[in-house]
């Protein structure tokens, strides 16, 4: 109403002052600016009175809607996230022991094995004719063996032929065992008891020592391995409990630490560690998986939600409910925070089992302003 009323006042002046002197520009423009000049300074009178007004008068209480937890004392433990791999306790390749040429393969890619079992043939022919003309030579030197034995045991002969025809019975009997142990060789066998996981020769290719032509997985006997940092060396030990998230298959297996290396690599300044799995038949090898090893753990902890701590310039602190002159009101509480989990900090001083910490609606919240709350 004041603006309206100088306005109004303004537009009267002007054409009070301009009535009789219409060819005159030049005054009527000195008219004008003394006309704004007096507008412009009642304004200003005006917002200081307002201003003065609204300082005199008593300020109403903002009400400010929250949402509260009530503060419990529980277990509480923190974890190293980690990340591993799924790996197989027993994984192996299958080679030949002697050059050759593959003649057969036995089985194929998934085959259950066990250990020990042939899983190709090899070209063993020449051995095989050399055998057979030493058991040919070791059928007749039994024959003579056995006649001269009967003629020793009747005292006809010498002793010097009966030990001659013994000795020679004896001599093709150990060539004979020696020829049937590198026949053995040319026999591909399974070193362990598994699943063929792949087979990498074909009929008529040819195989030598150290190059691989199966390989064959245990997976009932799993494990996780992971490399961590030189910096946890201190933190993870043997026995140590640990989670282990698989999420491509959402599998969460609990277990301890079975192994933790004592030597730090010198190429990565890491050191390995190794979680077994028992009866984890989803789980593949080289599947990846996040490891939550529990560093500490606290039985009668008071814990808030992380993102209720507000930090100040040199203090932390959080909101609480309490009771003012009849009241519900805000309080500031310092604290002192612990070891921080995944969304909750440990208090070590300021609060107490009991307390009621704001939770939401905390922030710009001031200390004994009226809240109004909801519990959670």
């Amino acid at each position: 109403m004041k603006k309206q009323y100088l306005i109004l006042l303004s537009i009267g002046l002007l054409f009070n002052a301009c009535g009789g002197k219409k060819n005159n520009v030049q005054q009527k423009r000195a008219e004008l600016d003394k006309i704004k000049k007096e507008i412009a300074s009642l304004q200003n009178q005006a917002e200081k009175l307002e201003a003065e007004i609204e300082a005199l008068e008593p300020k109403k209480d903002k009400t400010k809607l929250v949402e509260t937890e009530v503060v419990e004392a529980a277990a509480f433990e923190t974890y190293l996230n980690i990340e591993g791999k799924a790996d197989a306790e027993q994984s192996t390749i299958a080679t030949a022991q002697l050059p050759g040429t593959v003649t057969q393969v036995l089985v194929k890619p998934g085959d259950a094995v066990s250990a020990g079992q042939a899983l190709a043939y090899m070209d063993n022919s020449t051995l095989r004719q050399s055998r057979g003309q030493i058991e040919q030579q070791l059928t007749f030197a039994n024959t003579l063996f056995e006649k001269q034995k009967r003629l020793w045991q009747q005292g006809v002969g010498t002793e010097i032929q009966y030990l001659s025809a013994k000795n020679q019975k004896e001599a093709l009997e150990k060539t004979l065992a020696t020829l049937d142990a590198q026949l053995s060789m040319y026999t591909v066998k399974a070193p362990i008891s598994g699943t063929v996981e792949s087979v990498d020769t074909k009929i008529g290719q040819a195989a030598a020592p150290g190059i691989p032509m199966f390989k064959v997985v245990n997976l009932s006997n799993l494990k996780v391995v992971a490399d961590i940092a030189e910096s946890y060396s201190s933190k993870i030990n043997k026995g140590d409990k640990v989670k282990i998230v698989f999420t491509d298959v959402n599998k969460t297996i609990e277990s301890r630490v079975s192994f933790a290396s004592k030597v730090i690599d010198p190429l990565n300044r890491s050191f390995k560690i190794e979680i077994r799995l028992n009866g984890a038949t989803e789980i593949k090898p080289n599947m990846l998986a996040k490891l939550k090893i529990a560093d500490y753990r606290n039985e009668n902890a008071i814990t808030v939600p992380t993102n209720a701590i507000t930090a100040g310039v040199d203090e932390k602190y959080v909101m609480v409910k309490i009771m003012q002159n009849g009241k519900v009101v805000a309080a500031k509480r310092i604290v002192k925070p612990g070891h921080t989990g995944e969304s909750r900090t440990e208090i070590l001083e300021g609060i107490q089992a009991g307390d009621e910490i704001i939770v939401t609606g905390f922030q710009e919240l001031n200390d004994g302003q009226i809240i109004e709350t909801s519990g959670k």
